[in-house]
């Protein structure tokens, strides 16, 4: 209410209670780490107090204001979009009002990211383009954006929300007629697969490198064909592209010292991942940030980078002496035990006598392609053996022991009794019968 009314005294004060009662209800002490519990069972409270507030107005007929409304959404980014939005409303009206004075304008970076896609496609017109964004809004400018400039081309979204919502949007992008471009928030830095787009833009930069490597992951792993091109979009003369460009070069610095970087100047990944998996387990990126913006040149961050560079260079030598020299390790050396084709076979198998035990039906439709028929709920299911027809179209599902029909009726006959339970037999002279607990 409070919010609403642009009341900032009353609200602060209304919210210095709200932290108050939850110390005391969950018993949370005083301290850093515990005021960070504190705020966020204070935001959990606050949605679902305005979700609330918006189901009973929808149920009184009473139309939703501008902040209740935008709590409809389900998904965890969207979620902090509208806690946002019910926070420091006066600061929100004023710079509204500051940016509408300014004449609209496409930003440096989306005009060199148009300008790029434009080069890529002259190329290759069937290049895929995976582009991450940090804030919704971005992802919604550059869809729009996009979508302006090169019609035809498609552009989908993977943000926060169910994992149903991801897996359709990754399947959408690589579908043979799908869409170019996939923009992604966080949602999508873990997860999914896109080895089969070998390009990839950072829009905008986290402030936690390892996020960046996890970003670039999504193409660059097992099943790219192709040299996996990334491009980082750095406004130089911001405090965040300063910080970046900094520890770029420490870690090539590093790079040259260990001779660990190549002809064209790049640091090799192995070690750019360790020293960045050290890094992150000493410093608060967040505070690094937040400090540098009372050090505009810097002097202290660089300080505080090269003594954190230095001791995981140090943390590195003794995790690569502690698990001896793991460079010379190739996955292709090991092979995996038992035939996943047999596995898969059987599986097969299962679900074809299951079929016949269950009164429905289970088909083959084409090469690896099979439907589970439900005569009675009139349903059918499309299921498949390869993993890349499940990823192209919607409608397929992966036949594995988690998918939900499978995994369904196994727990079903693991819960019969013994004397329903038989084994199937097939002696050396092709004799068939069945073994089971009781006498016949």
């Amino acid at each position: 209410m409070h919010d609403q009314k642009l009341d900032i005294d009353l609200r602060n004060a209304a919210l210095d209670e709200a932290r108050t009662l939850i110390r005391e209800l969950h018993g949370i002490a005083e301290g850093r780490l515990e005021n960070a519990d504190v705020d966020r069972l204070l935001a959990d409270y606050r949605y679902k107090i305005l979700r609330l507030q918006r189901e009973e107005e929808e149920a009184l007929g009473v139309g939703a204001d501008e902040f209740s409304f935008e709590t409809g959404a389900s998904a965890a980014e969207d979620a902090a979009i509208n806690s946002v939005s019910v926070a420091l409303p006066e600061e929100r009206r004023r710079i509204k009002e500051l940016l509408a004075k300014f004449p609209p304008q496409r930003e440096t970076k989306v005009e060199k990211l148009i300008g790029a896609l434009g080069v890529l496609w002259t190329q290759n017109p069937q290049e895929r383009v995976v582009v991450f964004a940090t804030y919704l809004g971005s992802v919604e400018m550059l869809g729009a954006e996009i979508e302006k400039q090169y019609p035809g081309q498609g552009v989908t979204v993977l943000k926060g929300g169910d994992h149903g919502a991801k897996t359709a949007a990754e399947k959408r992008f690589k579908a043979p007629d799908g869409p170019r471009v996939l923009i992604c928030t966080a949602a999508g830095r873990e997860g999914i697969n896109l080895q089969h787009a070998r390009v990839l833009f950072n829009f905008d930069l986290p402030w936690n490198p390892m996020d960046l490597e996890q970003r670039i992951g999504r193409i660059h792993r097992y099943g790219q064909g192709d040299t996996a091109q990334i491009y980082n979009l750095v406004l130089s003369d911001t405090i965040e592209g300063s910080i970046f460009l900094l520890l770029d070069e420490k870690l090539t610095e590093i790079g040259r010292a260990l001779g660990k970087v190549d002809e064209r100047g790049q640091i090799a990944e192995d070690l750019r991942t360790q020293i960045l998996g050290q890094l992150s387990m000493q410093v608060n990126y967040a505070s690094l940030y937040s400090d540098a913006l009372n050090d505009p040149l810097l002097k202290r961050t660089r300080v505080e980078l090269e003594t954190a560079m230095s001791n995981a260079v140090e943390a590195r030598k003794v995790v690569f002496e502690l698990f001896q020299d793991l460079d010379g390790f190739r996955l292709d050396d090991y092979t995996a035990m038992g035939n996943p084709e047999d596995g898969m076979n059987a599986l097969v198998r299962f679900m074809s006598d299951t079929a016949i035990a269950e009164n429905k039906t289970f088909t083959g439709r084409g090469d690896k392609l099979f439907a589970w028929i439900n005569k009675d709920a009139q349903t059918e299911t499309l299921l498949t053996t390869e993993r890349q027809l499940s990823l192209q179209k919607e409608n397929v599902q992966l036949l594995g022991l988690d998918q939900p029909l499978v995994a369904s009726f196994l727990e079903k006959f693991r819960e019969l009794p013994p004397e329903e339970i038989g084994l199937c037999l097939k002696s050396p002279d092709g004799t068939e019968g069945v073994f089971c607990g009781v006498g016949s």
